[in-house]
């Protein structure tokens, strides 16, 4: 098996290769991504030298095209001087040269090949890793997004609708009873001021009566006083009934400014 058929192989098996699941999906990419860098170097160090190989080959296929041309090159000059056994060493040289001319040449093909072909695989397998390196930031965009998804349902998975709705039910028992009791005190306090209104009517009243009381007591000593003159003659029944008009006209003007 040439060096070429085992880098390809290797190349494969690379691809081909299983990887144990690990606890962390982010470590798992990494160690991948971490593992293929570690192969697309030695993929291309070995392309290297596969390339290394043919330029080898066509060093030496040169130097034994430019022997071959120097023997003929003598050759025919041996001759020319008449030197047919100088000629007949020199054609044996050459024949030897030839056969490793032709040996290198088929070599020099193969590695020709060989090296285009390494050359397109290496650009395959690096177009290949690139595409896991984009595929590794995809899963870990994704990885991110589960964490997220799995943090956000056990977040809402201890959140019971009914202990909500229990603080709801609290919060409105609380808001009524303060509410009941904001009413009872305004209530409470209507109540003392209609006690206070009728007390203070009761006590205008009472003192209406006795303003009344006192007024027609006044009216009655006052009359006695009078008719006691008018028997007595210091006063007459007239300047009396003018006196009393007066009286009362003047008690009429005081109610009318109270």
């Amino acid at each position: 098996m040439g060096l070429f058929q085992r880098l390809w192989m290797t190349i494969k098996g690379w691809f081909g290769m299983g990887i144990s699941a690990i606890e962390d999906p982010n470590a798992l990419l990494e160690a991948a991504q971490n593992e293929l860098r570690e192969k697309l170097k030695q993929v291309r160090q070995q392309a290297i030298s596969v390339v290394q190989q043919k330029n080898q080959i066509e060093m030496m296929l040169q130097n034994e095209t430019n022997k071959q041309n120097d023997l003929n090159a003598q050759i025919r000059q041996a001759l020319r001087i008449g030197r047919d056994d100088l000629a007949e060493q020199l054609m044996k040289q050459l024949i030897n040269v030839e056969a490793t001319v032709s040996s290198l040449q088929a070599q020099y093909e193969q590695a020709l090949q060989a090296s285009e072909t390494v050359k397109q695989q290496v650009k395959l397998f690096e177009e290949q890793v690139q595409a896991k390196y984009r595929e590794k930031l995809q899963l870990q965009t994704q990885w991110k997004q589960a964490q997220i998804t799995e943090k956000l349902n056990s977040a809402l998975a201890g959140i019971s609708i009914e202990t909500s709705d229990e603080a709801w039910d609290r919060a409105r028992e609380k808001i009524q009873e303060r509410q009941a009791r904001a009413g009872a005190i305004a209530e409470m306090g209507g109540v003392s001021a209609n006690l206070e209104m009728q007390k203070l009517n009761s006590e205008m009243a009472n003192a209406q009566a006795h303003d009344r009381l006192m007024a027609l007591k006044r009216e009655m000593e006052s009359a006695e006083v009078r008719q006691g003159e008018v028997a007595a003659g210091t006063v007459t029944e007239s300047q009396l009934q003018v006196e009393e008009r007066l009286e009362k006209i003047k008690q009429e003007m005081g109610e009318k400014h109270e």
